[in-house]
């Protein structure tokens, strides 16, 4: 398992059915994989950062460097081939649950409807070459200074390792802003004052373009829901996205999850448990924000009428 809670080889782009176990549960992101190579990319073979072509070989997506002048950055092997990366990490979404702090990725696949769920959902899931999966891994998105072009020099995919940050092609600004502004209202995550402000720039920066509206339609039809920020576009502004604000200690947790191999397993825990807790607390604190501002909504003025006695 890699950092960001990878089950390593999982997110390999194919055309293998499912295991049998998979067909058969509520959400499969065994599945979903399936339909986004046979149907929804079927006609739209390229990938999401790189813009390379890839095509099925032994049931495999495998990508044509020369159609985006790729080059492997460190790891040529995993660069052969497409994975399906999800846009909103599955640390973003997963961790947070009882099921992740016991067990990780996969043990919240055995018990966790709702991980299944998101983890499945196919608005959020992109083909990537495999390098540019696994060094994106749980990266949030921002904007890198410089162009050192990594990864060849007409693929602007960034990624800043001393900063851990990453910043795609600016023709996908808007795709990915649209993908977190759905996950954070189907599935209730949080987005930080800081993403909201970028998002919000980059959903106005590149507005849906056709392939977009077409992918939104084919997932649609696939899935049974759309995606509302792409269906119903419209430039956004800071007050019509609600931001819940992300602190240090939610920096200060993942700094130590993704330190965990190195650190001893009391301390993990601990900050573990204590996090748990901390994200109890601000949910409360919130709630209560919220009733607050509720009761204390001044009062319409009900102005009444005499009726006049003839």
């Amino acid at each position: 398992m890699t950092q960001d809670g990878d089950l390593l080889d999982e997110d390999i782009a194919s055309l293998e059915s499912p295991p049998l176990a998979a067909r058969s549960s509520d959400y499969s992101f065994s599945q979903s994989k399936l339909i986004l190579a046979q149907k929804i990319y079927k006609d739209h073979p390229m990938g999401f950062y790189s813009a390379c072509r890839f095509y099925v070989q032994q049931k495999l997506l495998v990508p044509d460097w020369k159609s985006c002048g790729y080059q492997a950055r460190k790891n040529p092997e995993r660069a052969k081939r497409m994975e399906w990366e999800h846009v909103v990490p599955a640390w973003a979404f997963g961790h947070q649950l009882k099921c992740w702090q016991q067990g990780g990725r996969a043990n919240c696949r055995d018990h966790s409807v709702q991980f299944r769920q998101m983890e499945a959902d196919m608005h959020n899931l992109v083909p990537a070459i495999g390098e540019l999966n696994g060094d994106r891994s749980n990266l949030p998105y921002a904007m890198v200074n410089g162009e050192p072009r990594a990864y060849g020099a007409k693929v602007n995919m960034e990624i800043d390792f001393k900063t851990r940050t990453a910043e795609p092609p600016d023709n996908v600004y808007g795709d990915i802003a649209r993908i977190h502004f759905y996950m954070r209202d189907r599935y209730k995550l949080v987005l930080s004052s800081q993403q909201l402000q970028l998002f919000t720039a980059w959903n106005n920066l590149d507005p849906v373009d056709a392939w977009e509206q077409k992918r939104n339609e084919l997932i649609r039809q696939a899935q049974g829901n759309d995606n509302p920020y792409v269906t119903h576009y419209q430039r956004l502004d800071n007050k019509q996205v609600e931001a819940v604000e992300r602190d240090w200690i939610d920096a200060l947790y993942l700094l130590i999850f993704n330190q965990r191999s190195s650190l001893p397993y009391f301390v993990f825990a601990l900050a573990t448990i204590l996090y748990l807790g901390y994200l109890k607390y601000r949910r409360t604190r919130g709630n209560r924000q919220k009733t607050t501002k509720l009761n204390t909504k001044p009062k319409a003025n009900k102005t009444t009428t005499t009726k006049k006695t003839s």
